[in-house]
């Protein structure tokens, strides 16, 4: 709106420079010269107007404030970490929950063309906390980078009951499941709130001729590729 406003002033103010250097108009008489002033009045009245109203609208568009603000990561300053729970005294770098999640079974991942199965039930880690109080977690993390494969993602089971006393009907109906999507190393299994005092058995189903269940295991390779076979963790500690 400032622009057409401007350009009327700039038209008003040329015609009002032109008019001042016109010499060759006749005289107006009494009457004429009144009504000339009075008009020219009016003239000025206006352009004040238009100058108040301009004026007016800048005054406007400078009142607008705009902040901006970052915030600070404060890493230099974090705070020192709490004490993590646990009861005994172990040796000097011995954690007292070694020994108690061991491996059991390697996990072995076989194609039908371009589909990965797992052809047997696959008791992977056994953890004993029969001896121990409190609740825990086990988390199971992917350990290598593990490249090569179009789709791999694995649902870990979790039975209650040690590896070796599992059945096949204890893979079929399991007592919880995590589902580990591998698209980054990051990628991990969780199962917490697991009560001391009982053996648990983590592992994968087996699922053939192709793993293609989209909400659990789904393993897929480009055509006849070898991918990297992946490399797992389990990680034991208390959470309660």
């Amino acid at each position: 709106m400032l622009y057409p406003l401007f350009a009327s002033l700039q038209w008003k103010k040329r015609g009002t420079m032109n008019s001042e250097v016109t010499t060759d108009e006749p005289a107006l008489s009494g009457m004429d010269a009144e009504a000339g002033s009075r008009r020219r009045r009016r003239r000025r009245a206006r352009t004040w107007l238009a100058f108040g109203l301009m004026g007016l609208m800048m005054g406007v568009v400078w009142a607008v404030g705009i902040a901006t603000s970052t915030a600070i990561v404060d890493v230099a300053g974090a705070a020192p970490a709490g004490q993590v729970f646990g009861t005994a005294d172990p040796a000097a770098g011995v954690s007292q929950y070694a020994g108690l999640v061991i491996e059991d079974t390697p996990l072995t991942i076989g194609f039908q063309g371009s589909w990965g199965n797992i052809a047997v039930d696959t008791p992977m880690f056994d953890v004993d906390l029969t001896g121990l109080t409190g609740t825990y977690f086990v988390a199971v993390y992917l350990n290598n980078n593990a490249t090569g494969w179009s789709v791999l993602q694995l649902e870990f089971l979790q039975v209650n009951k040690a590896c070796a006393d599992t059945l096949t009907g204890d893979w079929a109906a399991p007592d919880a499941t995590s589902v580990m999507v591998i698209e980054t190393e990051d990628a991990w299994a969780i199962f917490p709130s697991l009560a001391s005092g009982f053996d648990y058995c983590f592992g994968l189903e087996d699922i053939t001729p192709k793993a293609n269940d989209e909400a659990g295991t789904y393993i897929r390779r480009p055509g006849s590729s070898s991918p990297v076979a992946p490399v797992f963790i389990a990680l034991l500690n208390r959470s309660a």
